[in-house]
């Protein structure tokens, strides 16, 4: 964690939001990762060793597992549930990606506030090589992969003003900020 890349892009994330806080974290990654079974990518770690559990621009919800109980509870909540609604979901339609932990299966990791999320789709080993792919609200599941790393795709929806996001979403009007939960 640490990484000077993955820092910069997200002080230019809290610069589009405005957000000048910080995150004193209860947990380890060790443990949040033992809990749930897998690695984070560094980028997501760095993310949340800076951004509280949120409603980030009005139109997605970050729950930080490692920030306090709270936020440990409902990332884990929200984590089964989206992998729940991904099962249930392919057996009706079967193209959609498999759900973690089937080998290559989508990992959840946030919510639009439509009933869509954000998944890591982890085509490699390497965490640090995951792309971000959207789960719409709309039946069929309509899925959108970008070719981008999460805190690419946070900084997208930070400086968005058109719908050139990964939710499609005009955020012309949105508040470029955050709401701490």
């Amino acid at each position: 964690m640490g990484e000077p890349g993955h820092r910069a892009v997200v002080e230019r994330i809290a610069d589009a939001v405005g957000w000048t806080g910080a995150v004193a974290p209860r947990y380890g990654w060790d443990h949040v990762e033992r809990r749930l079974g897998l690695v984070f990518p560094a980028d997501y770690k760095e993310f949340m060793g800076r951004f509280p559990s949120c409603c980030f621009r009005g139109v997605l919800r970050l729950w930080n597992p490692v920030q306090n109980t709270e936020g440990l509870a409902r990332f884990t909540d929200d984590f089964g549930r989206l992998l729940d609604g991904v099962r249930e979901g392919r057996e009706y339609y079967p193209e959609i990606p498999a759900p973690f932990p089937a080998p290559g299966g989508v990992i959840p990791f946030a919510d639009d506030m439509s009933g869509g999320a954000l998944f890591w789709v982890p085509w490699t080993a390497d965490p640090d090589g995951w792309h971000v792919t959207r789960q719409s609200a709309s039946l069929p599941d309509d899925w959108m992969r970008t070719r981008r790393p999460m805190t690419a795709v946070l900084l997208e929806l930070a400086t968005s003003r058109s719908s050139r996001n990964v939710l499609r979403w005009d955020l012309s009007g949105a508040d470029r900020s955050i709401e701490l939960f």
